[in-house]
């Protein structure tokens, strides 16, 4: 990135508050480190009959901060976007006939990647697992982290990108949105027209959705809480995530290889639920349309539609365009529109709430 006069700075109160926080760790646990209370962070994980996956990350624990003035909001956001992460804590998980333990990696965080034997529920359900620090005294003794079990009897599934498809965007564009990023709550941010209506079709219900969700995006690991909270507050089902290790120091300031972290986690999703088809929903700001095009071509049959929300007016023309005639031509029905509201019309003619239809669809695929 071009070292401006804005990130210099910003880089020069970061490094500022990592000193203050250097020193205070040295006041707790002398120079050999710190040694106090950490807080487990733990991502939604999710299974199919045969693998269990779950992630997470352990950073510094930190007295929460009253985000009820500016500058106290700042403070707050500041600290999630700078994690104190901790590399090379053991991480307990117990569940699913295992109990096993990992350590963290350099950025502090833990991944779990089991075989297990559990059949998928009759019924989309939300399982969990059991997380602890065994070596070091956490926030609360143990953690309960919920695990996605998609159910057999609606083999359809949603893959959403969050900026701009959910969540107006700000979240990773941190010098153009500074403000955004580090003064709005979660109850301040804007949901995207229409997105809560769909999405609350497509799950019927959205606390306990009959319907997979799983969000792609390249906004950092450090807003997951932010995230799981705005969308909490909109009516947005809760899903796993796939995100991306963001900071504010000079080395994380910048995105990198976007296209190639999403399009990595939708085959993922795919390739990890071969009995499932999936709608993908994104928008036109950032390259969903090219992603979603190879998707489809990489994974036949797979994507049962592709709705787009068309920041720019030009969804339909140009590049892009031709992108979705060829994901017609694949057989893969398209909307693209202003905002997600109309396509709530679009997704009743897929025949999704016929679980019938549904599973005659995948038969054939």
């Amino acid at each position: 990135m071009t070292d401006t006069p804005a990130p210099r700075r910003l880089h020069r109160i970061v490094a500022a508050l990592d000193r203050w926080g250097e020193r205070a760790a040295h006041r707790v646990s002398g120079p050999s480190g710190y040694d106090g209370k950490v807080r487990m962070l733990a991502y939604a994980g999710y299974r199919n009959a045969t693998r269990l996956r779950v992630r997470g990350r352990i950073v510094r624990y930190q007295e929460p901060l009253d985000a009820a003035r500016k500058w106290a909001r700042f403070r707050a956001m500041v600290a999630i976007y700078n994690s104190r992460e901790l590399p090379d804590i053991a991480v307990r998980l117990v569940g699913y006939g295992h109990d096993v333990t990992v350590r963290t990696d350099g950025e502090g965080y833990f991944d779990f990647d089991l075989a297990i034997d559990t059949p998928l529920p009759p019924h989309t359900a939300w399982e969990s697992a059991t997380l602890s620090t065994p070596d070091r005294e956490m926030q609360k003794p143990a953690v309960d982290v919920p695990i996605l079990a998609p159910g057999e009897d609606h083999p359809y599934g949603v893959i959403s990108d969050i900026d701009d498809t959910v969540i107006e965007t700000g979240a990773t564009n941190f010098l153009k949105n500074w403000r955004r990023v580090l003064v709005e709550q979660p109850g301040d941010r804007l949901a995207v027209p229409g997105a809560s209506t769909l999405y609350r079709t497509i799950a019927v219900d959205h606390a306990a959705p009959k319907r997979p969700f799983f969000y792609v995006s390249s906004s950092p690991w450090n807003l997951y809480g932010f995230l799981t909270e705005f969308m909490a507050l909109n009516h947005i089902p809760h899903g796993p995530m796939f995100l991306k290790d963001y900071g504010i120091d000079r080395t994380k300031l910048i995105s990198t290889g976007h296209a190639a972290h999403k399009l990595e986690a939708i085959e993922g999703v795919l390739a990890f639920y071969p009995d499932f088809r999936f709608v993908l929903i994104g928008d036109n700001g950032q390259a969903d349309v090219a992603i979603y095009a190879q998707a489809v071509a990489d994974f036949p049959g797979r994507v049962a539609a592709v709705f787009i929300r068309d920041v720019d007016g030009n969804c339909r023309a140009g590049p892009e365009g031709a992108l979705l005639r060829e994901i017609e031509a694949a057989g893969v029905p398209t909307y693209c529109g202003s905002g997600l509201g109309d396509a709530v019309a679009a997704f009743g003619a897929l025949g999704m709430d016929d679980p019938a239809e549904a599973a005659s669809a995948v038969a054939a695929s």
